[in-house]
């Protein structure tokens, strides 16, 4: 590879096949092959694919396909698998007009361009599945057995224009039914429902307490990131994965407590910090991405606790300014953990 573009290309690892006689590189100054804010702006895939011959070679046309795959795999009683083609787009970079049909060629700096639609899905990695995108491209010569070839990984990323109702604070307040075994009203307020990739979570907390024994042991928030894989056979038994990606423990000590006759209120606020590495909120044909806040409260001398779950939609939001972070995700990081 030219050292020339060793900055502005995609990391060898990217290659699913690589070739000493052709490489990609991205457009100056970018980081990828992404260009513009998927679901927002116009976006588009774009490059060039570089050809390096030390001798000339008889060739035909050189085409470039960029192909978006969906695909699941695993294995219960019996295999399960399933694949969708959710991209696939095609074109000719160069072809020869000799009238014979081949031309001889040696180097060659071809820029290329493909518009993303609005609703294509975001790359995903997971255990048992992935949405992948390629580009591969081919050098069409004479003979054709002799045809060189390379394919490179092309991930996008997606950016959410939250709608108001995303935006507003919820409140979620306890069931007079569950108040029987716990003699405790609580309420949680989220400033939100949908929340950045690398921000934090805060909910606050008050909790009434009925009987002036009853004391809070430790508050533990937790996030959660559920994979789900079904196919759309139903004789097939879907799999489902969850991983911890944030917790966050408060202990009684550091509770708030007000006495107010026979009731005590506690009063706390407790974060989880959303990692950068974390899937955002998906569902596609095969995968379904939820993430969901826990917040668990433990009493002193008592084997009851009051378990709060709620479902938070986690993306990139758009700031609509323009003004906000690039992020650049491994998505070897996003991986499943090993059951």
């Amino acid at each position: 590879m030219d050292t020339q573009f060793f900055v502005s290309a995609p990391p060898p690892a990217d290659y699913i096949q690589s070739s000493q006689h052709m490489f990609f590189s991205y457009l100056p100054e970018n980081v990828s092959f992404q260009s513009g804010y998927l679901g927002i702006t116009h976006t588009t895939v774009s490059g060039t694919l570089h050809v390096r011959f030390p001798k000339s070679i008889e060739a035909k046309s050189i085409t470039l396909k960029f192909v978006g795959r969906e695909v699941v795999e695993w294995s219960d009683m019996k295999k399960a698998r399933g694949e969708k083609i959710i991209l696939d787009k095609s074109t000719y970079l160069w072809r020869s007009d000799s009238g014979v049909g081949h031309q001889l060629i040696t180097d060659l700096d071809l820029p290329f361009e493909f518009a993303v639609p609005n609703d294509a899905i975001e790359s995903f990695d997971g255990r048992f599945g992935s949405v992948t995108y390629t580009l591969q491209a081919t050098v069409n010569t004479k003979p054709k057995r002799l045809n060189t070839c390379c394919e490179v990984i092309v991930p996008l990323w997606r950016w959410t224009r939250p709608n108001e109702e995303d935006l507003r604070p919820l409140v979620i307040k306890s069931s007079p039914k569950k108040a029987r075994k716990v003699p405790l009203s609580w309420q949680a307020i989220l400033p939100q429902t949908f929340f950045d990739i690398n921000s934090e979570i805060l909910a606050r907390l008050r909790f009434v307490a009925h009987i002036p024994t009853l004391k809070i042991r430790k508050i533990t928030a937790t996030l959660k990131t559920i994979t789900s894989y079904a196919l759309e056979d139903r004789s097939v038994m879907p799999v489902q994965k969850s991983k911890q990606q944030a917790k966050h423990i408060i202990h009684g000590s550091e509770i708030l407590a007000n006495s107010m006759g026979p009731e005590t209120v506690f009063e706390a606020s407790v974060g989880v910090k959303i990692p950068a590495s974390i899937l955002p909120t998906i569902k596609t044909k095969y995968i379904t991405v939820t993430n969901q806040l826990e917040i668990k409260v433990m009493f002193e001398r008592s084997k009851h606790h009051v378990l709060i779950v709620k479902d938070v939609f986690i993306g990139r939001r758009w700031m609509g300014n323009g003004e906000f972070e690039r992020l650049e995700i491994d998505l070897k990081e996003c991986e499943e953990d090993e059951p």
